[in-house]
């Protein structure tokens, strides 16, 4: 079972959503006290080439969403893209996020035993443990799509990839496809302003502002903010 998620990361101007898979494999990560203070890979998170697969075998084309450079052609002087999308090399990133995460008791093992951390699937969120979890970071390769191609990719996820038992995207990136469509739905009736936001350095920046002057907008908007997902509310800044 495959689960595909999304994360918002923000670098100031350049944010990004950040589309990564989760599978089914073995969670368990032994930490040696003395070890490296390197964060570890998730060991549930789909390698590049298995989320690669796992995407076309699902027909979701991420290719389709991220602008590819020309390829020039000599004889003729002109520029052509590739022809399919195993020719293409998409640009892939390894980024840090924090994730639920199990930490086993240190005070209860021996001097011999290591500590070990354990990521919550995302498939068990929601169901009652006696054990605590934490917000532990975790390296993670994925796809990075800037705003633009996160609303275009958003907008194209088919619905009935979201319902029932084999759902095949994450309580995030079903939230945010829902958020997407709605989005779209306020620009295409011209609900959103101008402004303009002074900056900590002085600096002006020009912005579009949501415009929620209706009953039934107010409405959805406190429906999204009470179903909003916990990971949906958690960000980190200056990571990956």
């Amino acid at each position: 079972m495959a689960i595909l998620h999304g994360n918002w990361l923000l670098k100031n101007q350049n944010g990004c959503l950040f589309i990564w898979g989760e599978t089914w494999r073995s969670p368990r990560v032994n930490l040696a006290l003395n070890d490296s203070l390197e964060i570890p890979l998730h060991p549930l998170a789909m390698t590049l080439l298995e989320l690669s697969e796992w995407l076309g075998s699902q027909n979701i084309p991420i290719a389709n969403f991220i602008q590819q450079p020309q390829v020039a052609v000599a004889s003729t002087g002109r520029t052509r893209k590739a022809a399919s999308t195993s020719e293409m090399t998409l640009p892939t990133h390894l980024e840090i996020i924090a994730l639920p995460t199990y930490i086993s008791d240190i005070s209860q093992k021996s001097d011999r035993e290591k500590p070990a951390i354990f990521p919550v699937h995302s498939a068990s969120f929601g169901l009652e443990t006696d054990s605590p979890q934490y917000l532990q970071p975790w390296r993670v390769e994925g796809f990075c799509l800037n705003p633009a191609q996160a609303v275009k990719f958003l907008a194209a996820v088919p619905l009935n990839a979201t319902k029932g038992e084999d759902a095949l995207l994450g309580g995030d990136l079903r939230f945010w496809s829902q958020v997407a469509r709605w989005s779209l739905d306020l620009i295409s009736r011209c609900k959103f302003l101008p402004t303009i936001k002074r900056q900590s350095d002085g600096s002006t920046l020009a912005k579009w502002q949501v415009l929620l002057d209706s009953a039934v907008d107010g409405t959805r908007l406190e429906k999204f903010s009470a179903n909003m997902p916990l990971v949906c509310r958690t960000y980190q800044e200056g990571l990956g």
